[in-house]
């Protein structure tokens, strides 16, 4: 560890002893979560507010911001997505698009 007792920025961040790429899927629990900074557009953060209020309307649920993102990670990370053809982030948003709205 670097002398202020913080972990070094480009460290690994799994290690040998934890999880296994299995365990990766379930979701841990509140305490055991990793702090993780995101930066986001205005309108990024308007509408995951949106998808706040919205949830909270129709279920009374209260749902955070960061809450939202860990299920669409969550989400994500349950889809087979090939990334093989993708030349741009264009590319791989198209992909995500498709792979959360799947056409009959």
């Amino acid at each position: 560890m670097p002398k202020l007792g913080k972990k070094d920025l480009f460290s690994p961040t799994l290690e040998s002893k934890g999880p296994s790429a299995t365990d990766l899927h379930v979701s841990a629990p509140q305490g055991e979560a990793e702090k993780v900074m995101v930066m986001l557009t205005p309108r990024q953060v308007h509408e995951l507010d949106k998808v706040c209020l919205q949830i909270r309307q129709t279920t009374g649920i209260k749902v955070k911001r960061s809450m939202l993102l860990r299920a669409l990670i969550d989400g994500f990370l349950e889809t087979s997505i090939n990334y093989r053809d993708a030349r741009s982030l264009a590319d791989i948003t198209q992909k995500l698009i498709q792979a959360f709205n799947p056409r009959p």
